[in-house]
């Protein structure tokens, strides 16, 4: 589930909850929860059940605000949930088991669910929501989901494009799906290649991995066996990959075809610092592009985290 560790969950906060519908078994032949259509929501018995159960949710549990933001996509769902600051509070983990109960009750009452196999999957994603602009963000990615599914759906070519891009302070070529640099949580990566398989310092980067969830994306050059684990540990979690690389875009440059279907789907974005060349960069040169670009996205993302902390001081 990617909890925090040592985080007392019913802190008052705003959190960013993502569930998702069971994969497998005959759950998967039953009603969508809802259908996207020329990027927006529509709704059909199950949407109708669920946004029933959502909006009168607090009226049973209350320690948090009515849920105002969310989205029911077709297999999965995005809160806001609010815990507010009273004294008899109970964690969040308690009350996204309550909610998957009640929105299961009310799926098999309307008639779309009445499978022995449970409705939604065991685990579900949090992101603990502690800055108004972080908030901003998280309230932009509910309501535009709809809208940019159905942007990848139409749109595949889009998101495989050579384009200029802004981020941490540069130009970059981009080749993917840019809209990723606007998601609330951009998680830059980088480790040892001392780190060892199972170890202390790897099980803590794949913890973290699988805490970005689907509203993250991951950011690195993802060479070093701990960074393909950070990687493959985001994809599993939901989330997205932003991929640094050395070498450039050339006309002949594509990426690799499971790495092309994540680009169509959305869920990759290449980016580099660099013009392509005729002949290919040494071993020597690649090591140290990646390590420029990669203390570029880490000192920058240090700075905001600066920014943050003296924002909370004041």
């Amino acid at each position: 589930m990617g909890r925090l560790p040592g985080f007392d969950y019913k802190r008052p906060f705003y959190y960013m909850v993502t569930v998702k519908r069971a994969t497998g078994g005959g759950s998967v032949k039953q009603l969508p929860f809802s259908k996207i259509e020329q990027g927006k929501i529509e709704a059909n018995a199950i949407t109708r059940a669920f946004k029933e159960v959502i909006e009168h949710f607090h009226e049973t549990w209350y320690c948090i605000e009515p849920i105002w933001c969310y989205v029911i996509m077709p297999d999965h769902l995005h809160l806001l949930i609010k815990i507010r600051d009273i004294g008899k509070r109970v964690s969040l983990a308690v009350l996204v088991r309550q909610l998957i109960k009640a929105l299961e009750k009310s799926a098999r009452s309307a008639g779309e669910w009445g499978l022995p196999q449970p409705l939604f999957a065991f685990e579900w994603h949090d992101w603990i929501v502690k800055k108004k602009g972080q908030l901003d963000a998280f309230i932009r990615y509910i309501r535009e989901n709809a809208e940019r599914a159905w942007a990848r759906r139409i749109n595949r070519q889009y998101f495989s494009q050579v384009r200029r891009v802004v981020f941490a302070g540069r130009e970059w070529f981009a080749y993917g799906n840019t809209a990723l640099l606007e998601l609330p949580v951009i998680d830059p990566f980088k480790c040892s290649r001392k780190w060892a398989n199972g170890g202390p310092e790897w099980r803590e980067a794949v913890a973290r991995a699988e805490r970005i969830g689907p509203a993250g994306a991951g950011a690195g050059t993802f060479m070093s066996p701990c960074e393909k684990a950070f990687g493959n540990a985001i994809f599993n979690a939901g989330g997205a990959i932003i991929m640094l690389n050395p070498e450039g875009f050339g006309e002949r440059w594509h990426p690799t075809r499971n790495k092309e279907a994540l680009c169509a789907k959305g869920r990759m974005l290449f980016l580099s610092l660099y013009e392509p060349s005729a002949a290919k960069p040494d071993n020597a040169t690649l090591y140290k592009r990646c390590h420029e670009m990669g203390d570029l996205i880490l000192g920058a993302e240090r700075q905001r985290q600066d920014s943050e902390t003296r924002d909370l001081k004041i």
